[in-house]
């Protein structure tokens, strides 16, 4: 009987134990390494539903000439987008909607709307989008849209594996404590990139790709005299369990005040960038607009 007894209370601590223990895809301790796996992973991801917010301020002074008037519509602009819909990666089938705020703008652009609505909708190899201004407002508007081919894919900038993989070459990463998105228990880090060799990355890619010869390297030396002083950073809660993106959050900051031609003059760009997923992996029906 004590020996049966015994087994009990032995099983019974043996899965108190492990229920106590952190459930989850381990990560590893360096900051950098994790990051690295947590972008590698985010190929698993099919579908999803996004909650995208964009926020921009705009600070300009001290423009001179044509500029003068551009300073004035942007002295102190605030501006934003939101974006909500259904995702489907592997069918680049996506289903979306949003707001845009241009700030004083808006009345103008929309002709007295408070403000600016749209919707796009991609199936198969065609978009249709509509928006409530224009000669056709709320009308749905159909063009083509190819699927991209896997070379564009693997060279675009703006594709989400390339993002995660320009991510791999962040400057500085760190853990932040751990939190909960939505029902998902998930790890957070901190990525800090810098802007200058991010623009050495992405004209690395375009060499890559055979299309080094439309990147104009004065421009290129411009744009890296611009961000110099400029700060990049991106927040990433990694759910635990799968190590899928639950929540990403881009700022980018940049003081301009060696602006060419423009002497005195200064400008402040703050972006902040927030896209928040859930559903990831379950099925999503996009169809198109009737």
């Amino acid at each position: 009987m004590k020996t049966r007894l015994t087994l009990v209370v032995l099983l019974l601590l043996t899965f108190a134990m492990t229920a106590c223990q952190p459930q989850g895809s381990p990560v590893p301790q360096d900051p950098m390494e994790a990051i690295k796996l947590i972008a590698d992973k985010q190929k698993d991801v099919k579908s999803q539903h996004v909650d995208m917010n964009l926020g921009l301020q705009l600070k300009l002074d001290g423009l001179s000439g044509d500029a003068a008037q551009t300073a004035a519509m942007f002295k102190n602009f605030k501006g934003g987008i939101t974006v909500s819909g259904d995702v489907d990666s592997a069918k680049e089938d996506f289903a979306l909607k949003g707001d845009i705020d241009l700030g004083p703008l808006t009345a103008l652009v929309t002709q007295g709307q408070d403000k600016l609505s749209f919707e796009a909708v991609k199936v198969g190899e065609k978009m249709y989008t509509k928006a409530n201004v224009g000669d056709a407002a709320n009308t749905w508007n159909e063009q083509d849209a190819p699927k991209a081919t896997t070379d564009v894919t693997k060279t675009n900038p703006l594709d989400p594996a390339m993002v995660m993989g320009l991510l791999k070459q962040a400057s500085k990463a760190e853990k932040l404590a751990d939190e909960k998105i939505g029902d998902t228990d998930t790890y957070h880090y901190k990525v800090t990139l810098d802007p200058v060799a991010l623009i050495d990355q992405i004209s690395s890619l375009a060499a890559l790709s055979g299309n080094s010869g439309q990147v104009d390297q004065a421009q290129m030396d411009q744009a890296k005299q611009a961000l110099k002083g400029s700060t990049l950073e991106v927040d990433l809660w990694a759910g635990k369990a799968d190590l899928l993106l639950r929540q990403m959050k881009v700022h980018f900051n940049m003081n301009m005040t060696n602006i060419p031609d423009q002497p005195g003059a200064t400008a402040l760009v703050d972006l902040t960038l927030q896209n928040t997923s859930s559903k990831i992996n379950q099925p999503v029906t996009i169809t198109a607009p009737k």
